[in-house]
């Protein structure tokens, strides 16, 4: 299981990642950051946020991760670029060596209640069209999972392969888990769905529809740096800073099931 208990620390050293310093570690400053990002949210919603509406919730929860990861950034790395769902686009992204693609909050459906853990933060740093760095944080698990020292997580026991989708995009998940002889679950965040298979507890997340590279990016990095296979729905490599930032959807498996969700999702496009 590749969870880190990376926190905030207020104090800063030259190889301190929140330190403008080149040789500092991008792994540790994605996991910094997007562990951060999930403790404002937290502290915000069930504080300050009590007795707002869900709606207005949403809108003010997405905001302040963005803003805390866009400034925490800028005075981290000021020299590279970032692309969020909440920001407006600089197309100097597509010339940057450098370019950080964040989920402020993913699954913001979910975010207003607190008996729901479907919500996540990702922060990821993408060079020449390939993940370098990321980190997802499911503050609902008490976890942030990072590229660093990530290892493939034991399965947990189970009879049947459990095979993971989105709550209204199920029907290719729904093929996979009929082949493999298991079943279908669903969640709402695409960050904690990617992080239930990198934790063992499903075999694969199956989304058949388009997503926008800020869901894909830090899950898909960490996932593959757990040692899982990931590709898009036609079993492509993804890559990332295209002009048109949307993913052709997405596959997270356990590599013992790796061909045969690709022999199931063949048949079925």
């Amino acid at each position: 299981m590749s969870s880190t208990s990376d926190s905030p620390s207020p104090d800063r050293s030259p190889d301190d990642p929140s330190s403008d310093n080149p040789s500092s570690d991008d792994h540790a400053l994605a996991a910094r950051l997007a562990a951060q990002a999930g403790v404002a949210l937290l502290s915000f919603r069930d504080g300050k946020g009590r007795g707002i509406d869900p709606w207005t919730l949403r809108d003010m929860g997405d905001q302040l991760a963005h803003d805390l990861l866009v400034e925490e950034l800028a005075q981290s790395r000021p020299h590279d670029i970032v692309l969020s769902e909440e920001g407006v686009e600089d197309r100097r992204r597509l010339n940057a060596a450098r370019t950080w693609i964040i989920d402020p909050l993913d699954g913001t459906h979910d975010y207003p209640y607190s008996d729901s853990i479907e919500w996540a933060v990702h922060v990821a740093l993408v060079e020449d069209g390939r993940p370098t760095a990321g980190a997802v944080a499911v503050p609902g698990m008490d976890s942030v999972f990072s590229t660093r020292g990530s290892s493939l997580a034991d399965r947990d026991a189970r009879d049947q392969p459990l095979v993971i989708s989105g709550r209204s995009n199920g029907f290719l998940g729904g093929r996979v888990a009929q082949a493999l002889g298991g079943r279908l679950t669903a969640c709402g965040s695409s960050g904690v769905k990617a992080m239930l298979v990198v934790n063992g507890s499903v075999d694969a997340y199956v989304h058949g529809s388009g997503l926008f590279e800020w869901d894909v990016c830090a899950p898909a990095a960490v996932a593959a740096a757990a040692g899982l296979v990931v590709t898009d729905i036609s079993g492509a490599e993804i890559r990332y800073n295209k002009s048109d930032p949307i993913v052709r959807g997405l596959v997270i498996v356990r590599p013992e099931y790796a061909d045969a969700v690709r022999r199931a999702l063949d048949q079925a496009l």
